[in-house]
């Protein structure tokens, strides 16, 4: 066993980011080090990517545990990848993963195993007795129940959210919504959520956006909002536009949670490439650096149940921005330029560096 010793930079506490003047941890299978980080340097004790596909036997969709914990992340939110056709399956295989992983059942008995899907299962043909039956047998690791709108049609979509609204109030669980892509006006989509129900993909700007046709927050949105409802900004390949999220922004309206959405074919590819490309996004335009790693850090644990993430006992990240101009494109086009790209230069997961994963 031996110590190393980090030096300098910026260390994530209770209060936000304080200055670290030394911090040691203990790791294996190294020599002692004393390593001075730069003034840009942060360290974490491991991102949280609240809303990820995650890879399990029969799901090519999926990005690997070992990829996540090379860009530091380590914890995810599977958001939906399984239904109940394979749900516990895949749950028996996670729960041997590395990571601490939850997840959310999609309603879909296929969820995203064959995607995309041309023919996602009729609403009428899903079985709600076999939704409640697995996630009421799930215990801790399942966090709702997932939908995801704007695959068929409006009457689809209808009829999916009162099926996700009828299994989360039996199973006494949350309910998160894909929104992009929905016929469907935000104010009917949001009157099937309860305080503390997840909209994800609220700043993208296809079919269901928060924008009305004057470029302003509509106001039952904001009224949605007032109610309790939590936002996840789910990034992903589809989901995420500069101009509705800045429109937001100028009205208040802030993501709860920061997460990626990705999926195998957008690993490393822009405009998602991984977590900490994300949230140096999300600060290149606008959020404050405690806000952001907030989002990450404190909101997404606490909505996943993971307790004890400001501590750095565990998992140890260094996170380093170099000082260069960065593209941040959005999915439509339009990019922003910024200064700030925060990426993984060490890993330490249970007393053991991943440094060699990092930088390959």
């Amino acid at each position: 066993m031996r110590v190393w010793n980090f030096q300098g930079g910026s260390i994530w506490s209770e209060k936000g980011f304080i200055p670290n003047k030394s911090i040691s941890i203990t790791v294996t299978h190294e020599d002692d080090r004393d390593i001075y980080l730069s003034e840009s340097s942060v360290i974490v004790p491991g991102l949280v990517d609240f809303h990820c596909h995650l890879w399990a036997p029969g799901a090519e969709i999926g990005v690997t545990d070992k990829q996540y914990l090379s860009s530091g992340v380590t914890t995810v939110g599977d958001a939906g990848t399984f239904g109940y056709d394979g749900w516990e399956e895949a749950n028996r295989y996670w729960e041997n993963s590395p990571l601490t992983v939850r997840s959310w059942l999609s309603a879909l008995p296929e969820g995203l195993t064959n995607h995309p899907n041309p023919n996602p299962t009729k609403p009428e043909n899903i079985s709600l007795e076999r939704i409640v039956e697995v996630a009421s047998s799930a215990e801790d690791s399942l966090l709702g129940i997932k939908i995801r709108l704007g695959q068929v049609d409006e009457a689809t979509d209808r009829s999916l959210l009162r099926l996700a609204r009828k299994a989360a109030d039996q199973t006494n669980l949350r309910m998160m919504v894909h929104l992009t892509g929905t016929k469907l006006d935000i104010e009917e989509v949001t009157q099937y959520f309860n305080k503390g129900d997840i909209l994800t993909h609220p700043f993208q700007g296809r079919d269901g956006n928060v924008l009305n046709a004057s470029g302003k927050v509509k106001k039952e949105f904001l009224a949605a909002l007032e109610r309790g409802i939590l936002l996840d900004i789910g990034h992903g390949r589809k989901h995420f536009n500069w101009d509705v999220f800045y429109k937001c922004l100028a009205e208040g309206v802030k993501p709860d949670t920061i997460s990626t959405d990705l999926t195998s074919a957008s690993w490393r590819e822009y405009p998602v490439y991984n977590m900490s490309y994300i949230i140096s996004k999300m600060i290149v335009g606008g959020l404050s650096l405690d806000e952001a790693f907030r989002a990450v850090l404190v909101t997404a644990p606490k909505l996943l149940g993971i307790d004890n993430f400001t501590s750095t006992s565990k998992n140890f990240v260094v996170l380093d921005s170099a000082s260069i101009e960065t593209a941040f494109p959005d999915v439509d086009g339009e990019t922003v330029l910024g200064n700030i790209n925060y990426q993984p230069k060490h890993l330490i997961f249970n007393g053991i560096p991943n440094i060699e994963s990092i930088s390959n």
